[in-house]
């Protein structure tokens, strides 16, 4: 038993040397990096790109009622959210 413990004991060091830690998005063995949701590989989870109202991954819409009829009509809208109400009191 001894002589199986000795002849394995340098298999296992052999084999544990030659692991290799993965490597991230950006090609560093154990580092942190991830791609986000617009493709950007980086390790700072500070810029990570978030959805924007619109449902557009990294994108700057502006939601709000487009219809310039409607009462609460947002002139700064870009993407309208269907959210306009419309003045139906009688003239």
């Amino acid at each position: 038993m001894k002589k199986v413990s000795l002849l394995l004991f340098p298999i296992a060091l052999m084999f544990c040397f030659s692991c290799e830690e993965a490597q991230d998005c950006a090609g560093v063995v154990g580092g942190d990096a991830q791609i986000d949701e617009c493709g950007v590989c980086d390790e700072d989870p500070a810029n990570d790109c978030v959805e924007d109202c619109a449902g557009e991954w990294g994108g700057n819409s502006i939601c709000g009622c487009t219809d310039s009829t409607a009462v609460n009509y947002d002139s700064t809208a870009t993407y309208d959210d269907e959210s306009c109400t419309y003045d139906t009191s009688p003239p």
